[in-house]
């Protein structure tokens, strides 16, 4: 669901920001994850960037997803976000 909002499953999707990718991560991101010999457009390593981000966001914020996907997308404070990627994951992963 994260990567349907962030990118639309599209693979060099760039954003006005400069993030990258499916999960659209960020630049700085490569240094802080040692991986600078990564691409952030290489499907793999975005993904892996991607959810190595947000699991440390989630661990930070002890388990509450709303707060770890609105760090994720740089909207703490914020519902927008979490709510956007919660709906997608209901209406369109997970439809009864």
């Amino acid at each position: 669901a994260v990567i349907d909002v962030e990118s639309g499953f599209q693979r060099y999707a760039v954003s006005r920001a400069n993030a990258q990718g499916l999960m659209q991560v960020m630049r700085f991101w490569l240094a802080e994850l040692d991986m600078q010999g990564s691409a952030l457009l290489d499907v793999q390593d975005n993904v892996r960037m991607g959810c190595t981000i947000l699991r440390f966001y989630y661990d930070q914020e002890k388990g509450n997803w709303n707060r770890a996907l609105a760090r994720y997308n740089g909207s703490l404070g914020s519902q927008e976000y979490p709510n956007r990627v919660f709906e997608r994951l209901r209406t369109r992963w997970f439809r009864q």
